[in-house]
């Protein structure tokens, strides 16, 4: 029996490559920015107590626990070339690392009010980030207990008909991700109030658009790029075959 590379194959590869190369692009970029924004005009960071240097960690732990870690996790199944079952694990432990970074992010900046007497949980964005991080640990909890067998008495039915929840449940978390992050940003461009057109304000700007940027390449990764697999690398194909496909022993 042989196999051949066809075609469709090579152009569905170059697919997967390019949205993955885009994706760690707009992953990595706003993580380097709110850093470099919190070292150059934020002051830095520090965890000692009633440090306004606390704050800083809020928005570096989101943004690597939701746009980073959660979004590998969300692509994983499309992207990466393995077995279900491994792709499976991945994307658990990425949905566990993802929940320790957002409760971290959220232990910083509770504390960081706490400290300063300001109020939690009064503006838009931290009504939105509870319900981002509600959707994170339900999506985290839902996906070990039935597909991670943590529950053996999840059986196929139950993991069919729970499926397309998860799945819906996880792109509406990469769209409330974006609004939340985008709002926070805006938050604090106006408590920090830049000047206009400066640096600072751009950094501002940068990162919020690297966001959006990032929620449009998750979602086209989810629409339309086909699930990869071992299998997937290779096309059984009958002994006659045009000459524009190479035979592989």
């Amino acid at each position: 029996q042989h196999y051949y590379i066809t075609n469709n194959l090579r152009m569905a590869s170059i697919k997967h490559m390019l949205s993955l190369l885009v994706f760690e692009a707009v992953a990595i970029l706003p993580i380097i920015l709110i850093i470099y924004w919190a070292q150059k005009y934020g002051g830095g960071f520090s965890w000692e107590v009633k440090s306004k240097l606390k704050f800083n960690y809020h928005p570096v732990f989101m943004i690597i626990a939701f746009v980073f870690v959660m979004g590998h996790s969300i692509i994983a199944f499309r992207i990466l070339p393995l077995a279900h079952r491994l792709k499976k694990y991945i994307h658990a432990i990425l949905n566990l690392a993802a929940v320790a970074f957002a409760i971290a992010g959220l232990v910083a900046v509770i504390d960081f009010h706490n400290e300063q007497g300001y109020p939690n949980f009064y503006s838009l964005h931290s009504w939105l980030g509870l319900i981002t991080l509600s959707l994170l640990f339900l999506q985290a909890l839902g996906g070990l207990t039935i597909f991670q067998d943590l529950v053996k008495g999840a059986s196929d039915e139950i993991r069919a008909a729970y499926k397309p929840w998860h799945v819906v449940a996880g792109t509406a978390m990469v769209t409330l991700a974006a609004a939340t992050i985008c709002t926070g940003l805006q938050e604090k461009y106006s408590f920090a109030n830049p000047d206009k057109f400066s640096a600072n304000a751009y950094t501002f700007n940068f990162t919020a658009v690297t966001i959006l940027m990032w929620a449009f390449t998750v979602i086209y990764i989810l629409v339309a790029v086909e699930k990869r697999t071992p299998e997937d690398e290779y096309e059984t194909l009958p002994e006659t075959h045009s000459q524009n496909e190479e035979s592989i022993q």
